[in-house]
């Protein structure tokens, strides 16, 4: 009985040893000493985010907003969902998704739409959408105190200075080297990677 146990148990760890091998994703484009390749790498294993047909990740790549708006509610949604049964405001791919933030009060109703939801979204817009998802999807408390280390956000609003106040304070984004954020800088898709991966970890 004890051999029989001892066998089924290597037999696990191999299944579980070459499911790992065959799950793991490389991404010729991704170098292995780039700063985001955990971050891509365990969300593609975990299926949240995907390259593209030709086997690339395209990391500095834009992300569009109904990209992000897809995986910020994804992460956040019941898996009993049915897309099919939310009502929508526009034919989109993304449309079901983009009516359940806007019902949930991650952004405002009437603010993505079919004309503009296939544009690059910029990090200040980013940092709207995973701030909120924290507050209102996974309960967190706001953290809107606090200062904020960088050198260009002079004129951002107050409510956007304090939405960003909460993603610094959680780690779910960081600034650049030389002292900025960059508000209206396009995320890349690496960036984006690490951000998901970030709220998703907590």
């Amino acid at each position: 009985m004890k051999r029989l146990i001892a066998l089924l148990l290597s037999i696990s760890m191999l299944l579980a040893m070459f499911t790992t091998v065959c799950y793991a994703k490389e991404f010729p484009d991704v170098d292995s000493s780039h700063w985001a390749l955990p971050y891509i790498n365990k969300l593609s294993d975990e299926g949240v985010i995907n390259g593209y047909d030709d086997g690339t990740f395209k990391p500095e790549g834009t992300v569009k907003r109904s990209e992000f708006i897809k995986l910020v509610m994804a992460a956040v949604w019941p898996v009993y969902v049915d897309l099919d049964e939310v009502p929508t405001n526009f034919d989109h791919w993304v449309a079901p998704y983009v009516a359940m933030a806007e019902i949930d009060g991650i952004i405002d109703a009437g603010e993505y739409t079919l004309e503009n939801v296939e544009e690059p979204i910029t990090r200040l817009e980013m940092v709207r959408i995973i701030t909120n998802a924290d507050i209102y999807e996974k309960g967190n408390d706001p953290k809107f105190d606090g200062l904020l280390p960088f050198v260009d956000i002079g004129s951002m609003e107050l409510m956007d200075r304090s939405l960003l106040t909460h993603a610094v304070t959680r780690g779910l984004i960081k600034g650049y080297d030389d002292g900025t954020f960059k508000p209206e800088k396009t995320m890349t898709r690496a960036e984006a990677a690490t951000m998901i991966y970030r709220f998703t970890a907590e």
